[in-house]
């Protein structure tokens, strides 16, 4: 597998030391920076239960070399989520004991010299990886400084942890590290503030380069977990990001206490709280809006009635032993329990939250998926008829053995069906519903994507085509730090890539087509789209951040004049949506917004005010006045639907699609904005505008058959519903 798609989800520190990464052979090199993501819920991680026995810690075991020969007294670090470091030997040998069996990194340093970063290795308990060789070259010096997201303030004495040593940020903010002119790893951390951990390029850098990074002040949710009223200790928390380029963001786990009592530490936005119970089934709890340096107390996930949920699972009215059924939360996406079938194709879970669920149904190159069924805990026995549905099949070129492919569909949800290539590169799905699918497929070779049905001649060729991605704000300064989102404009297929590189200049590569490439700064917004071509020669794109401005204020009680503490102010805006809450003083400072936002700003007991930011004059320095009104709560979020998250508006007797929403089912089937609604469910779509609207929202969970009209040419796609958030309010 490309180290492109190493799933490295990264949060709060290791967030949460959560990697989902592949095991490399000791000569294998430093995973690539840009963290190719697969822009779907699932992907859940696994604890070690309190009762079950420690594993015994591996080892690694290598030489430390200079133009061939041993080096003594080499620092030789090791990266895991308890990091570790020895000294190399007379003659440059090293052996690091302890390891945890997790993905690890290795790299060494000297004076003015370093070694490349290698791994991941996972060692197996009682195991050692010997014959690692870490082969020391000269560095380059890296210049940069440490801000805060929101004031974009130099944060001093900010550790920065590197894997040729530890240093700290001065008064303002800056640091300097010798690294070898390829990639490392990099821990910043700082009083108040959450912690990074991010992979960094340096191969594209003019000698060292400079490297501008944020880091985000610490918001908190405290809160607590009941089952049926009753505290329930020991299952594991954390908060999920669930918007904008970074979503699926996780906070670090937390484990309640005897209390069933929790705290997590995060950064601002919306976020869902999530469960796991020690039986491993996950529970998606109430999401909260953050504000930047946010507290929010009394955040109450009740479990509610849980039951078990047995039934039998049969195909063609045969039973379909041995096969793997997951739970999917209909709402979320989320899985939510696995088990596996009995011979007769009986299956059973056990403490389930009461809700409506999916089941993805596997067994051998056979998936699908069916559903929904509503869980009331009545005793009811669940029986889930499927067909062998139709057969997808096809080869990679060049043929190639052990290539990932993947194939979604709108009407999918939860993690995706995937299979790995036979010697021959072939590749074959069964249960594949008679429609449009999209296929993703990634290998040593390269990567591609396609649109296919059942019973086409699929060939997916691997091609690997480097975009060279240039991030300036608007000024023309560099921006080092960044998301980079790109979709396929042939097949929607979505890509995320999480980079730093010193100068703003990243290398990402993308199978051959078109795509609209576009970036995120955490604080300072987003890039406008551009759409490039990538057909084998280089491709160089500079994609600038929309001008910004301060916004500061203050709020007011508009009766005695007195200053609000604790009021709430939210900007929305084509950059997202960011809270801040005010001072003692009722004074407030907003990330730098452009020159189009929406303000809300509200307070409990107090009537909200909404109002466009270029409708005031003294934009930089706000004064709100909010007029007081007794027992007036304030919702501080906007309401949520079901539906398949498009944005329609009328157009010359048409439905047409305005926007698709980022992480939706549209988004996922390949749905375009500009696509012209011409039927649902096989009728006439027409043009009145509120009747498509209420013809497509449905149920959560269900299915809804949409025809479009695309360039010219028909295009019809299954989508299933789920719950999504209304984008304005």
């Amino acid at each position: 597998m490309s180290r492109r798609l190493l799933l490295l989800i990264v949060t709060a520190g290791l967030l949460c030391g959560i990697a989902a990464l592949v095991l490399s052979s000791p000569a294998s090199t430093a995973p690539d920076p840009q963290r190719a993501q697969e822009d779907e819920p699932g992907e859940r991680s696994t604890t070690r239960r309190a009762d079950e026995p420690a594993q015994r810690p591996g080892a690694l075991s290598g030489l430390v070399r200079l133009d061939g020969k041993g080096v003594a007294r080499a620092r030789v670090l090791v990266k895991a989520s308890t990091p570790l470091a020895v000294d190399s030997l007379d003659d440059g040998a090293f052996r690091i004991d302890g390891l945890p069996p997790e993905p690890v990194f290795v790299a060494a340093s000297t004076g003015a010299m370093a070694s490349d970063v290698l791994g991941p290795f996972i060692v197996e308990p009682g195991k050692t990886i010997d014959g690692i060789v870490l082969e020391l070259k000269p560095t380059v010096t890296v210049d940069g400084v440490v801000r805060d997201t929101v004031t974009r303030a130099p944060i001093p004495r900010a550790i920065v942890s590197w894997s040729g040593g530890t240093t700290q940020t001065n008064d303002q903010g800056a640091f300097q590290l010798p690294a070898p002119k390829s990639q490392i790893w990099l821990d910043v951390m700082a009083k108040g503030f959450l912690p990074r951990t991010e992979w960094v390029s340096l191969e594209l850098a003019r000698a060292g380069g400079r490297l501008d990074l944020s880091l985000s002040p610490v918001s908190v949710i405290e809160g607590q977990v009941l089952e049926q009223g009753t505290p329930r200790p020991g299952v594991s928390v954390w908060a999920e990001l669930t918007e904008g380029l970074r979503r699926g963001e996780r906070s670090p786990i937390s484990l309640t206490n005897a209390k069933g009592e929790f705290r997590l530490e995060c950064s601002e936005g919306l976020r869902r709280v999530v469960v796991v119970t020690p039986a491993g089934v996950t529970f998606p709890g109430p999401e909260v809006r953050l504000a930047v340096g946010d507290l929010q107390r009394g955040v109450v996930v009740e479990l509610g009635d849980l039951g078990g949920i047995s039934g039998v699972v049969r195909r063609d009215g045969a039973p379909l032993g041995g096969a793997s059924l997951t739970l999917v939360n209909a709402f979320t996406e989320d899985p939510v329990s696995t088990v596996g079938a009995f011979l007769d194709g009986r299956f059973a879970f056990s403490a389930v939250p009461v809700g409506r669920y999916l089941v993805q149904v596997r067994l051998g190159a056979f998936s699908t998926i069916a559903g929904p069924f509503d869980h009331r805990d009545d005793g009811q026995r669940w029986t889930i008829e499927l067909t062998s549905g139709q057969v997808l099949a096809g080869r990679v070129e060049p043929a190639s053995e052990g290539v990932r492919v993947r194939w979604r569909s709108g009407d999918w949800s939860g993690p995706s069906s995937e299979a790995i290539t036979a010697a021959d590169g072939t590749f074959r799905f069964e249960g594949v519903p008679a429609a449009q699918v999209l296929l993703d497929a990634e290998g040593p070779a390269g990567a591609a994507t396609a649109t296919a049905k059942p019973g086409d001649t699929v060939i997916l060729r691997l091609e690997r085509g480097s975009v060279l991605v240039r991030v300036v704000d608007e000024s023309g300064a560099a921006v080092a730090d960044a998301v980079v989102l790109a979709r396929s404009d042939e097949t929607g297929a979505v890509r995320k890539y999480v980079l730093m590189a010193p100068d703003g200049v990243f290398q990402i590569d993308l199978p051959r087509g078109r795509w609209l490439v576009l970036a995120e700064v955490s604080g300072r917004g987003r890039t406008g789209g551009k759409l490039v071509t990538v057909a084998g020669a280089p491709v160089d794109l500079t994609l600038t951040l929309t001008a910004t401005d301060p916004v500061r204020g203050r709020v007011l009680d508009r009766l005695s004049r007195l200053p609000l503490q604790n009021a709430r102010v939210r900007a929305e805006s084509a950059m997202g949506k960011v809270s801040v809450t005010t001072d003692a003083r009722g004074e407030f400072t907003l990330p730098p917004q452009p020159k189009q936002v929406q303000l809300l700003v509200g307070r409990e007991g107090y009537e909200p005010q909404g109002f466009y930011l270029p409708s005031r004059p003294d934009a930089a320095n706000l004064t709100v006045e909010l007029q007081p009104s007794p027992n007036k709560p304030f919702q501080d979020e906007a309401p949520r639907f079901e539906g398949v998250g498009m944005t329609l508006r009328p157009e010359n007797n048409r439905v047409v699609v305005q926007v698709v929403n980022e992480g939706s089912p549209a988004e996922r089937a390949g749905v375009r904005a500009g696509d012209v609604i011409v039927s649902i469910e096989g009728a006439p779509a027409g043009a009145d505008l509120q009747n498509v609207v209420g013809r497509i929202r449905g149920p959560a969970g269900t299915p809804v058959r949409i025809g479009f009209e695309r360039e010219g040419r028909p295009v019809e796609l299954v989508l299933r519903r789920k719950s999504l958030l209304i984008t304005s309010w």
